[in-house]
């Protein structure tokens, strides 16, 4: 399953129903507290499936890099993708060195999800 945190709600949305087209679990996490219950597969009546990849974007600020590191601390961790506005290079540079295995500009992120959801699911 993929879980993602967003700040714009069409962004999400967009997300969540490219996982659907190319049949991809996924589930929205808005805080650490979400991701912990996804990560540690929390039974709370919904789709509950082992988390292979996050995806977060970084207009989330220091939750962004929280969520990241928080992810990449478990083991094994899911692959993290992280990205932002292609000007943000200190976000994008301080999401890879606390452990994003992808980072890159939204236009990016946005031209190849269905490519990036398929190979966070293997």
């Amino acid at each position: 399953m993929i879980v993602y945190s967003c700040t714009d709600l069409i962004f999400a949305t967009k997300i969540r129903s490219t996982a659907e087209s190319l049949g991809v679990s996924s589930r929205p996490t808005r805080d650490h507290k979400a991701l912990a219950a996804r990560l540690d597969q929390v039974d709370d009546g919904k789709l509950n499936e082992p988390v292979t990849g996050l995806l977060v974007d970084l207009d989330l600020g220091d939750r962004a890099i929280e969520l990241i590191a928080q992810a990449k601390s478990r083991n094994p961790s899911p692959k993290v993708v992280a990205f932002g506005s292609h000007v943000a290079t200190e976000l994008l540079e301080n999401a890879q060195k606390h452990g994003a295995d992808f980072v890159m500009a939204r236009s990016a992120f946005t031209e190849n999800l269905p490519d990036i959801l398929m190979q966070l699911v293997l």
